[in-house]
């Protein structure tokens, strides 16, 4: 079994400095159960989001996502992303699977490998299952 928040922690081991400020965006119960707050506390801040941003912003756009409306979605989380940025995170973990939908809805799959602001715990899962399976 691989931890997907043991995986995002290891990847930003690597990718940001230690002690920097990095987002959290996902579902009220991934942060109230702190899953990435076990790992990530170590070496960073992790910066949640307000609880009106998460109820009006975050909360929605992954309802919106489930029910199809990704521009709404898309246009739901900006003031979710904008919060953190303002709060100096450095990167912002998309923790939950509709987020990158709402996010990089419009944008090519290249676009979303090389983003420098967030971190898709989805794809830094398939290539730490795929090195593992190439025994790296």
């Amino acid at each position: 079994i691989i931890s997907m928040p043991k995986e995002v922690y290891a990847h930003s081991i690597k990718t940001c400095k230690k002690n920097s400020k990095i987002g959290i965006l996902a579902t009220e119960g991934t942060l109230k159960t702190g899953v990435y707050n076990k790992f990530f506390d170590k070496h960073f801040k992790l910066i949640n989001p307000t609880k009106p941003v998460q109820k009006n912003n975050v909360n929605r756009a992954i309802r919106l996502v489930k029910m199809g409306k990704i521009k709404d979605a898309e246009k739901a989380i900006r003031p979710a992303v904008n919060s953190l940025i303002k709060m100096k995170c450095s990167k912002i973990i998309l923790g939950c699977t509709e987020l990158p939908i709402a996010i990089f809805a419009f944008k090519s799959f290249q676009k979303i490998k090389k983003s420098k602001t967030f971190l898709d715990p989805n794809l830094i899962l398939a290539h730490s299952s795929m090195m593992r399976y190439k025994g790296k």
